[in-house]
């Protein structure tokens, strides 16, 4: 059996603790504003009707209520407004103390007022545990929660036998609610690295690790499209013979000369936007001018031929094109195309400027 390595437990205890990076909160905050707000609203609906349907003779200290409700509203509307997950913690931490806190008085208006806070402190530290993201915020909320509603009650029944049930609920109902808060937590950061997998297939080639056609494409037209830039050449680059060193030798050896050329490719590149573009096509944007993207495919070209000189003999040909801003990107796209067959009828292992 394998056990998590101290990188692995870091990994994923950091976000439980403190609610992950910036970009972890970035996700988590669609899920977590609504759930707040659904949770807050049904607070407030809860808490109105508790109030109005208290008999005369236990209505509750007026301005403390009042000043509570005040409290979840301001709470739900800047909730409502804010963009970021701190200040959403920071909201759902306010509502959530000003609704004990309008309880705790309406509890201080009826009989056995250390009877009934129990319960609902139960009740709230189990309710908040969805809204938090993060142990430790969950934790100095539920800590509020239970000051808000037990300071000066407890304990009760001093010596009695049934005095050590108070702190044993407190203590079980704190547990069960960090329980499930990890859970929810635990969720979010599955999914988190879900959509991560899913994005860097969408991608990126899952046989190179580079961009694949999409995200190239995608990503040449923005720099085709940006106002203001330097000279951009596009680069079709071609191996050479591909389809008889999968016939001859195999896919997997197919495989290992399409990987090794992606390195080389990226290697050369250097920052340059480069793509597997489908089979054994790749692509690559080259910023600089036209003396500068010479030496590049001609490095290119001569580096690919050398590293598989110990093995099986592999070449590629190279057609190259500028990216011409005032036309559309097809254009260049056709004319690098042209200038790679032009490469293979030439003899291949060599590159052609359009």
């Amino acid at each position: 059996m394998a056990f998590p390595t101290l990188s692995t437990l870091r990994r994923v205890a950091v976000p439980l603790a403190f609610g992950g990076n910036s970009e972890q909160q970035h996700t988590y905050f669609a899920e977590l504003h609504r759930v707040g707000m659904v949770t807050q609203l049904l607070g407030i609906i809860a808490y109105s009707l508790t109030w109005l349907l208290m008999p005369p003779a236990f209505q509750p200290n007026l301005p403390y209520a009042v000043l509570a409700l005040l409290g979840m509203l301001a709470s739900l509307i800047v909730r409502y407004r804010c963009s970021t997950l701190p200040v959403l913690t920071i909201t759902g931490a306010c509502a959530v103390l000003t609704l004990t806190f309008g309880l705790r008085t309406m509890a201080d208006a009826v009989h056995h007022a250390s009877f009934w806070v129990l319960p609902v402190g139960v009740f709230m530290t189990l309710a908040i545990a969805s809204i938090f993201n993060g142990g430790l915020s969950y934790l100095a909320v539920v800590a509020g929660v239970w000051w808000n509603m037990g300071h000066g009650l407890y304990p009760v029944n001093a010596g009695l036998p049934d005095q050590p049930w108070v702190p044993l609920m407190i203590t079980v109902s704190v547990l069960f609610g960090l329980a499930l808060n990890v859970s929810f937590s635990l969720l979010r950061l599955r999914n988190y690295h879900s959509r991560q997998e899913l994005t860097r297939l969408a991608f990126q080639d899952s046989l190179t690790g580079l961009n694949n056609r999409r995200m190239f494409t995608q990503r040449a037209q923005q720099m085709h499209g940006a106002p203001r830039g330097g000279m951009l050449y596009f680069l079709m680059i071609d191996i050479d013979n591909f389809k008889n060193i999968n016939d001859l030798q195999g896919h997997d050896a197919g495989d290992a000369v399409l990987v090794q050329t992606a390195v080389i490719i990226a290697d050369k590149a250097q920052g340059h936007l480069c793509g597997r573009l489908g089979g054994e096509e790749f692509g690559v944007v080259y910023a600089g001018d036209r003396d500068a993207v010479r030496a590049f495919a001609s490095a290119l070209v001569d580096a690919v031929s050398h590293a598989f000189q110990s093995g099986h003999l592999v070449s590629i040909s190279v057609g190259v094109a500028e990216l011409d801003r005032g036309r559309e990107l097809g254009h260049s796209y056709r004319a690098a195309d042209d200038a790679l067959y032009q490469a293979k009828r030439e003899g291949k292992n060599r590159y052609v400027i359009a």
